[in-house]
């Protein structure tokens, strides 16, 4: 059965609902469930609390958690039909793909061709000379426009 077993993820929501004193035999009971129905655990995430996007079964927090396993396809139907039965708001059972390593492929970017027109440098404008300011001038200036 391990030749043609295929590598499972098992994310699940607990509700908030259970102790949080009980959650941990609670994930080793699903674990359980998996194992009697012929799978093999690969790794067990322990299940967290935390706040739901939205709101499942007029819950608004759950624990979640998430289990990897080996298990012959043909199984999972039977897999599914037992963890219907348990107290899960909801969970999800999706084959991991197989990773093939595949060859970098390197390319090589066209190099441009060199500008043949430089253009010269060319100052923005003449320098002006910069004004002194006359504070006194701008004060009556100011009291001008505010009608002082």
């Amino acid at each position: 059965m391990e030749t043609d077993s295929k590598n499972y993820e098992f994310p699940y929501l607990l509700p908030p609902s259970i102790p949080e004193s009980e959650v941990l035999m609670y994930s080793r009971k699903l674990s359980k469930i998996i194992e009697d129905t012929g799978g093999k655990i690969r790794h067990t995430e322990e299940p967290k609390k935390g706040k739901l996007a939205y709101e499942i079964k007029k819950e608004r927090n759950a624990y979640f958690g998430w289990t990897t396993f080996a298990m012959a396809p043909n199984a999972i139907a039977l897999l599914e039909k037992k963890l219907k039965g348990e107290n899960l708001l909801r969970f999800l059972i999706v084959g991991e793909e197989e990773t093939q390593v595949r060859p970098q492929i390197l390319r090589t970017i066209p190099s441009r061709p060199a500008p043949t027109h430089i253009p010269a440098h060319r100052p923005e404008g003449p320098e002006k000379p910069e004004e002194k300011l006359d504070l006194e001038a701008l004060d009556k200036k100011l009291e001008e426009i505010l009608g002082k």
